[in-house]
């Protein structure tokens, strides 16, 4: 579950990056995080902070694809290999502290 989701954000932040030209990166992210939110149901205990996991997440692949691309990533296409190796840098939550 936790690689599909992975998946589903990096397939949104590359969404938001090629289709909301004109807006800033804090605009994108609020889109980002709130067309995640419709999609990726958290289990009720986690509701109240599906906002700040689904942020976090966001920021991540952000900071893997800027590192990857040098800040330019609205143009590239991602292997599977890339998506993989994105995927891959971001910690599952077992393993790592999820701010808050």
């Amino acid at each position: 579950m936790w690689e599909k989701i992975k998946k589903t954000v990096i397939e949104q932040v590359m969404w938001a990056e090629k289709n909301l030209k004109g807006k800033n990166g804090a605009q994108k992210r609020k889109a980002v995080v709130s067309k995640l939110d419709e999609v990726i149901k958290l289990p009720p205990s986690l509701e109240w902070l599906d906002d700040m996991i689904l942020g976090w997440l966001v920021d991540r692949v952000c900071d893997q694809l800027n590192e990857l691309t040098r800040h330019n990533f609205g143009e590239w296409e991602l292997s599977e290999t890339q998506e993989r190796e994105i995927a891959d840098e971001i910690p599952d939550p077992e393993d790592s502290f999820i701010p808050y």
